[in-house]
């Protein structure tokens, strides 16, 4: 009886899997940015497949990594000296695994979804500092939920819908930032964005630019989206 029990747990796993993983694919090709408060995230409907901009107030910032993770030691190098260099980091996860920044960081996953329990999974959060007058390359949004924090400075951030996924691939930004929505973002703002959309990264001064991002999944998607 148990295992008849186990069985029909392990298919019924599975046909949740495959419904999840190909409503994966999904987007919306009339999708707008929203710009709401944070109290507002528990009345979006997630399946509409819209980025929102809202603001998540941490009290981590370039100085708080520099007083409190400067000694961590990271590709031979102190953070401190990765900090204070010329190099870009972006979309690291060791720095985040050498610190315990993510506990003060701290974000609910909960309300990223419509049902009455909660699903996700945080596939992996990642740090970037971006330096000089930094342009990223074209990142695609492969998660369920892409959640991107401005810690310290400012970005300009272009999103791209997937419908124009064949106008902008293999191309630099200036030829392909009319198809973008574009967004100036400061400390604290923070945008989620769906599966499938593109973005780029600009800095906006030359000062020292700290992102926090949060690849999040759900229990029927992590490992789909972990091996792809």
């Amino acid at each position: 009886m148990l295992f008849f029990i186990i069985q029909i747990t392990i298919i019924v796993y599975m046909i949740f899997c495959i419904y999840f993983i190909f409503d994966l694919k999904k987007y919306n090709i009339n999708g707008i940015i929203h710009n709401l408060k944070q109290d507002d995230l528990k009345n979006v409907n997630w399946e509409d497949l819209n980025p929102i901009i809202f603001n998540y107030k941490t009290h981590i910032d370039f100085n708080y990594l520099l007083k409190n993770y400067s000694n961590i030691q990271f590709q031979n190098k102190s953070i401190k000296e990765l900090l204070t260099d010329k190099n870009t980091i972006f979309r690291n996860s060791e720095i985040i695994e050498k610190t315990n920044i993510n506990d003060p960081f701290n974000f609910n996953t909960n309300i990223l979804n419509n049902y009455s329990f909660n699903i996700n999974i945080i596939n992996k959060q990642l740090l970037s500092v971006i330096k000089n007058n930094y342009i990223s390359s074209l990142e695609y949004c492969k998660f369920n939920n892409n959640l991107i924090n401005v810690l310290d400075g400012e970005i300009t951030i272009y999103l791209f819908n997937p419908k124009h996924k064949n106008d902008i691939l293999n191309k630099n930004l200036d030829i392909i930032k009319k198809y973008a929505h574009k967004y100036y973002l400061v400390k604290n703002d923070t945008v989620i964005i769906p599966p499938n959309w593109y973005y780029i990264i600009t800095n906006n001064d030359n000062k020292n630019t700290v992102l926090y991002h949060i690849d999040i999944s759900n229990i029927f998607t992590f490992h789909y989206n972990y091996l792809r």
